[in-house]
């Protein structure tokens, strides 16, 4: 079946128990529009694909899913808005929210649209980003209608807030479909350099120059967000001021982490900026950490649903942030942005009809224990070259590296929820000289991080065999023999 039919009837299996959920912690007052409405459910339907499609059929109905893209994110702000118990609506049902900005935003995601043309030819390993979103997108919600909607109970932006189930998808939508709206300001510095290098061919010393850093106004702005950000909500000591009793207080270990981001012109934190500055929704935000400055517990719930949007977007790109816990829209983010690699084609593989196979074997969010267990796994079949074995090992590693940095020791870890596993198979060769390489990375909060690399074949003296052991021995850096086919190594030595 095509990944993408298996996700959206996935979503449309979990809509009943999704309403029922709605029912049990709303009651009647369900708001008109939001992102898994009946027109949203209609248009999903329209996505008519079939069970033999293969993972790019998609793309036929890529200017279906930019409209798509503009009305989820109108139906999240109006239903954020909605349950702003500070609002009019739920009160005077004549009023309507509106999502003033989104229509900014749109003109804005059009010119990335045009400009990612011009992206593929960046990198070679250059790959789609607007049809990207939607899937993470709709992998996040069936995470979350797992298991009987049991990551959607559970996941949380704050222990003391509580969000409701169509709040909560609201707040995954925009998080899912803007996290890469910084990606073409990122990336549009090695554009001008590869410009610069070719007009190199006719101009000695070409000015061609592109700088992303920011002054005067611009650059206040940019810090106030970046505190807003980086600021969390405390009660203050004393007699209640009329309901009015938390202040807000900069957490510098968030701001310098997301000032360093921001340095260094990462996608995430640029994308958090867009929105801010576009859709009205956070430019209305409540926040200042002057110590005469008072919120309500209203004023405080709608603090951390902004901030954690803007820090979950943030974070993905931001790796001097780590995770303490599954049950947060950061986490998932990371966990889907990552096992969204079916149907991802680069500019390599746009001229060419490659044979390799790429399959989505799963991602799981297991709530049933004391300990959260998250597993991911993704096949590679039908590899018949050893520089294409050599990439996918290659990158295991370099995101095996990359998780165990998320992931990694510090302050409070002792109380992580959470162990992670991500698991890569590779086929490499046909027939009596076929070879498995199972790749399994295990984090763990009681143990060292570890890869563990399987090896198994019908001979294991063939060609392929002798060729995977000189690759793990290049790649781990570290003497292997095929003979045993086995081997553990710390990411720590890596």
């Amino acid at each position: 079946m095509s990944t993408d039919l298996g996700f959206l009837n996935e979503i449309k299996t979990g809509l009943t128990s999704f309403d029922s959920l709605c029912r049990e912690k709303i009651g009647n007052d369900i708001c008109k529009e939001y992102p898994l409405d009946t027109k949203i459910r209609e248009e999903l339907n329209k996505i008519s694909l079939r069970d033999d499609d293969q993972d790019f059929e998609i793309f036929r109905f890529f200017d279906q899913l930019i409209s798509l893209w503009q009305t989820l994110i109108e139906k999240s702000v109006k239903a954020l808005r909605y349950y702003d118990h500070r609002e009019p609506f739920r009160e005077n049902h004549d009023k309507k929210p509106i999502a003033y900005g989104v229509d900014d935003l749109r003109k804005y995601f059009d010119k990335y649209v045009k400009f990612e043309k011009t992206l593929y030819g960046s990198s070679r390993y250059y790959r789609d980003h607007v049809v990207h979103v939607f899937r993470v997108w709709i992998l996040g919600i069936t995470q979350l209608f797992a298991n009987d909607n049991a990551l959607l109970k559970e996941i949380s932006i704050d222990e003391d807030c509580e969000v409701n189930p169509i709040e909560k998808i609201s707040i995954w939508t925009l998080i899912a479909l803007t996290h890469d709206l910084g990606y073409p300001l990122e990336k549009s510095l090695e554009v001008v350099e590869r410009t610069k290098d070719m007009m190199k061919s006719f101009v000695v010393n070409p000015t061609i120059s592109m700088d992303l850093s920011f002054n005067g106004v611009q650059n206040s702005m940019n810090d106030f967000v970046l505190r807003f950000m980086s600021s969390k909500m405390k009660k203050k000591d004393g007699d209640s001021r009329d309901g009015y009793d938390y202040v807000a207080r900069l957490q510098p270990k968030y701001y310098f982490k997301f000032q360093k981001s921001l340095e260094h012109n990462k996608h995430g934190i640029l994308s958090a900026l867009v929105i801010y500055k576009m859709l009205r929704y956070f430019l209305e935000s409540d926040y200042s950490t002057n110590e005469d400055y008072f919120f309500n517990a209203e004023d405080v719930r709608q603090f951390y649903i902004r901030r954690d949007i803007l820090r979950a977007i943030s974070s993905h790109t931001c790796h001097d942030v780590y995770q303490l816990t599954a049950k947060n829209f950061s986490f998932l983010l990371i966990l889907c942005d990552d096992a969204q690699e079916w149907g991802r084609k680069s500019i390599s593989e746009l001229y060419i009809n490659k044979t390799i196979e790429y399959e989505y074997d799963g991602l799981n969010i297991d709530l049933s224990q004391g300990i959260i267990n998250v597993s991911f796994g993704e096949k590679f079949k039908n590899i018949d070259k050893e520089e294409d074995v050599e990439t996918v090992i290659s990158r295991f590693i370099d995101i095996s590296l990359d998780y165990n940095e998320i992931f990694r020791d510090g302050l409070d870890t002792a109380k992580r929820d959470f162990s992670f596993q991500k698991k890569t198979e590779i086929d490499f060769g046909k027939s009596n000289g076929k070879v498995t390489i199972l790749l399994s990375l295990n984090i763990t909060k009681e143990k060292s991080s570890k890869i563990n690399v399987d090896l198994s074949a019908t001979n294991v003296k063939c060609p392929n065999c002798q060729k995977v052991a000189g690759l793990i021995n290049k790649l781990f850096k570290s003497k292997v023999e095929p003979v045993g086919s086995s081997w553990t190594f710390e990411l720590s030595e890596l």
